[in-house]
């Protein structure tokens, strides 16, 4: 809740003081006079810039003082002398229902800049009592909306207002800022008119306008829909981790000269079955534990054999024969692999340089289709009329020309074949590259094989050629130190299987609440509830049409206010201002302004319960139908506070105002000018 209770302007001239200090009730103000340009929008204008919300009467562009009119910052007038204007500031006392704070901006100052935003715990009476504590706070500024020294963030406090993070069109998240969400209430009169919240600040948010009616009317939707958001989020961080942790796994078994099967590739609840059927084996033979063990029984196996060379020689010549045939086959497959590693090699420089031409084929080709659509006659220097860009041949297109040439496709089908091809040569670059990244990691397995039977062949060798009977056999030692260590790089192996397989349960564990999560969405788009605020919203505003005598339309069975569009009115789909007269589109802006605020009341909506309308007789709109409008606000039920700056220029408007009840009103009357001498 937001109540407007006092408002003092102070502008420093040689001569003194000038200003305007007032008092706002509950319920209809009236800020009036009987000609334009007496100040007015002035006034209103210093409530914006007061709250920080001068985006909405200038856009990004009027962020500061740059918004107020020259009687702020340069020139003043006093019975037709000019003043010059040495200091000006402006207090705006609010209340929020509980608690009155006191805010003050300077608007010119050699001492203070303007987007600093002094706030006194207090009304305006008390704010030169020592006892009142005052805090400085920065406005306008980047983190002026979430830092705990920015005044909206200080003010999103003191309003109870619990702002959402909604979309930005960049697809980050940002908060769905005050200034936006009063462009709904507050009209101003250069660009408020124009349409239904056409005032509203441009801050990147994603379906703005929809995010400010859901907030305002508390909607679920919006809740859902960041929920949704989040859940997208999270199942892509999920996603990308379990791929990380599969990629990791593989890649640590592969250089372990193992492989795991079973492997489940994409996020999924994973059941005490799924683990058990995931196994780290040796090539497909065995598994980590079977191959441990079979290890350690040829381990025990080396230690039963006779130490001695001479002992063994006749099993080691037979060894040495069979080693280096192994040798041999091992040689001969790298260097096949090697042979098929260089065509692979090849066809993958041939593929990308070729998908290269082809890329850029397309671009000419769609940069000349296009050119040629908007009437372009030259493309790179080259008469374009229907030359093909790529290959300079003629594009007929004329079937009654005696020159046509067959076999010549349009730039239109050249597209299409080109963008064909384009994904068969993806889809085979991609498919070599995986064919390659398979046979190196072959080729890395065999080299680490063949080294280690070198070794044993180097070994054996030496034990052959010794010439001490007693010497020990340097090839058994040799295994039983490689059986070793392959026993503790298959252990390290085992337990890092273990640390992987931990992780794929905790990524499923938060998979399975991803999935509850996503499930506790209600199925529909909208709720039961919303469904309701979203029917008497409609209700409300085609009723408050009616009062102010809408008349573009003969019948009002076409107008809709649909979740699945901006939540905003239209008429058998169509924006309701293309099918509004002028004055209309006024009454469409009261009437949908006034229909939010109804809404929120009835329904225990987020609407802060104040709404301001700078000059609502826009268009020659006729004395009958602002005494409706009116009317229709005096009839609102429950607590608010509406403004409505209004020019009294004709009799017909001052004896509307006069027959009013004047215990429903409070005016503020504008004699002359509205900055005079305090």
């Amino acid at each position: 809740m937001l109540r407007i209770n006092r408002l003092r302007i102070e502008i420093n001239t040689i001569k003194g003081i000038f200003g305007i200090d007032e008092t706002f009730q509950d319920g209809l103000t009236f800020i009036s006079s009987l000609d334009n340009t007496c100040g007015k929008s002035s006034i209103l204008a210093a409530i914006y810039y007061c709250l920080g919300f001068e985006q909405i009467l200038g856009g990004a562009g009027g962020v500061g003082s740059k918004v107020l009119t020259s009687a702020f910052k340069t020139i003043i007038e006093d019975d037709k002398e000019s003043l010059t204007v040495t200091e000006s500031g402006a207090y705006l006392e609010i209340n929020n229902g509980n608690e009155t704070r006191t805010i003050y901006r300077s608007i010119k100052s050699e001492s203070k800049d303007n987007r600093l935003v002094t706030v006194y715990y207090g009304d305006y009476d008390s704010i030169y009592n020592h006892k009142t504590l005052a805090e400085d706070f920065y406005v306008n500024v980047q983190s002026s909306a979430t830092s705990k020294k920015g005044f909206h963030t200080c003010l999103e406090e003191f309003l109870h207002m619990e702002l959402p993070l909604v979309q930005t069109s960049d697809g980050n998240e940002r908060k769905l800022y005050l200034q936006v969400i009063f462009a709904s209430m507050f009209i101003e009169q250069k660009h408020g008119w124009s349409d239904i919240l056409s005032g509203m600040p441009v801050f990147g948010i994603r379906e703005s306008k929809k995010r400010i009616v859901e907030y305002i009317l508390g909607l679920d939707t919006l809740n859902n829909e960041k929920e949704r958001d989040q859940l997208k989020t999270v199942k892509t961080k999920l996603e990308h981790k379990w791929h990380q942790v599969v990629s990791d796994f593989e890649d640590y078994v592969n250089s372990e000269l193992c492989e795991v099967i079973n492997l489940p590739t994409h996020p999924r609840v994973l059941s005490d079955i799924d683990y058990s059927r995931i196994v780290v084996s040796v090539m497909g033979e065995s598994s980590v534990e079977e191959e441990i063990q079979s290890l350690k029984n040829m381990y025990n196996n080396l230690r039963q054999l006779k130490p001695r060379v001479c002992d063994n020689y006749d099993a080691l010549n037979i060894e040495l024969s069979e080693t280096q045939k192994q040798i041999l086959v091992f040689e001969n497959r790298i260097n096949e692999i090697e042979k098929d590693i260089a065509s692979y090699d090849e066809a993958i420089k041939r593929l990308t340089a070729d998908l290269e031409v082809v890329s850029s084929d397309i671009r000419n080709n769609t940069d000349a289709a296009r050119l040629q659509k908007f009437g372009s006659e030259t493309v790179g220097g080259d008469i374009s009329v229907d030359i093909c860009p790529v290959c300079k041949q003629q594009i007929q297109d004329n079937l009654f020309d005696a020159k046509v040439v067959s076999g010549f496709m349009s730039i239109e089908d050249n597209i299409r074949h080109l963008k064909e091809q384009k994904k068969m040569l993806e889809f085979t670059l991609r498919s070599r590259k995986e064919s390659r990244e398979i046979i190196v990691v072959e080729k890395n397995e065999l080299e680490m094989r063949l080294q280690r039977l070198r070794k044993l062949a180097f070994a054996i060798r030496s034990d052959l050629f010794s010439t001490v009977d007693t010497e020990a056999s340097e090839a058994i030692m040799l295994k039983r130190i490689e059986i070793s260590n392959r026993i503790e790089q298959l252990s390290k192996l085992k337990d890092k299987t273990d640390y992987f397989l931990e992780q794929l349960k905790e990524l499923s564990i938060e998979w399975r609440a991803y999935i509850d999560r996503k499930g506790r969405l209600p199925k529909s788009d909208i709720s039961d509830s919303d469904n309701e605020k979203i029917i008497l919203l409609k209700k409300k505003f085609i009723d408050n049409l009616i009062q102010y005598h809408y008349s573009s339309l003969s019948s009002f069975d076409g107008i809709d206010i649909s979740m699945k569009s901006s939540l905003l009115p239209t008429i058998d789909g169509f924006d309701m201002k293309f099918d509004s007269s002028a004055s209309d589109g006024i009454r469409v802006i009261w009437a949908f302004t006034l229909a939010l605020l109804q809404v929120s009341i009835e329904k225990n909506g987020n609407h802060p319960s104040i709404i301001i309308f700078d000059e609502p007789a826009q268009h020659s709109i006729v004395p009958e139908d602002i005494k409706s409008f009116i009317e229709s606000v005096m009839n609102i039920k429950g607590s608010f506070q509406i403004v409505t700056a209004i020019t009294l220029n004709s009799q017909d408007l001052k004896s509307m105002i006069d027959e009013l009840d004047a215990s429903n009103y409070h005016i503020v009357q504008i004699e002359g000018k509205a900055f005079k001498a305090l």
